[in-house]
């Protein structure tokens, strides 16, 4: 069922649309496509109306778009990854775990509330707590109402524990679901910069491509 690109991003709705959106979005970008008004543009009007069309196709009928959103690259991962591959990258994350910091000199205390913080401090390493946040963000991501919540849970896990990878899929996938592709791209080429042979973040990529012009 799956087609060059992410139906949801050719009708530029968000995946939690509802069927009224789904609607509203097919007629606003018929009309703006449609090549007999755009007759200078006629070949790539032709192409972007059957892109909206099947499209429009898949999300306008109930079983089938069932079926396009539970693909298995459009799911939350819900358990960590465990074997040899974890341990890999438990061990990177354990080198990059930030070490105990000297107590400040009178000096730093003195000026420190004059210093402009540009960021906030990172939090500590810690995988329990990662997990802890990971599976608060399963639990909110199981209705659309947390959508939100579940990102921002996946991503307080990273703080703990940056190479938790289950919790950059889901963000990611959290950030394809309200709508912001740009967002889950990025995360998702994150993905594959620590696991190259992560094949559904790769599909993710391909589907929320910009369009071939």
């Amino acid at each position: 069922m799956l087609g060059k690109r992410d139906y949801y991003l050719i009708l530029e709705i968000p995946p939690i649309s509802g069927a009224d959106e789904v609607r509203r979005a097919y007629r606003m970008l018929s009309k703006k496509y449609h090549p007999d008004l755009n007759p200078d543009l006629r070949l790539y009007s032709d192409e972007k109306m059957k892109e909206l069309v099947e499209a429009y196709g898949v999300l306008d009928d109930y079983e089938k778009r069932k079926a396009y959103d539970n693909q298995a690259q459009f799911q939350v991962r819900k358990r960590r990854m465990s074997g040899p591959k974890r341990a890999k990258a438990d061990s990177a994350s354990f080198a990059r775990k930030p070490q105990y910091q000297k107590e400040a000199s009178l000096l730093e205390r003195l000026i420190s509330p004059f210093i402009k913080k540009d960021e906030e401090v990172k939090s500590t390493y810690d995988p329990k707590q990662a997990d802890v946040h990971f599976t608060l963000g399963i639990s909110f991501s199981s209705n659309e109402a947390f959508f939100e919540q579940a990102k921002r849970e996946f991503k307080e896990a990273l703080k703990y524990d940056p190479s938790h990878l289950e919790s950059l899929y889901n963000y990611a996938v959290m950030s394809y679901k309200i709508g912001e592709f740009e967002e889950a791209v990025v995360n998702f080429q994150k993905v594959l910069s620590h696991d190259a042979n992560d094949q559904h973040a790769r599909m993710m990529i391909n589907l929320l491509r910009e369009e071939d012009i």
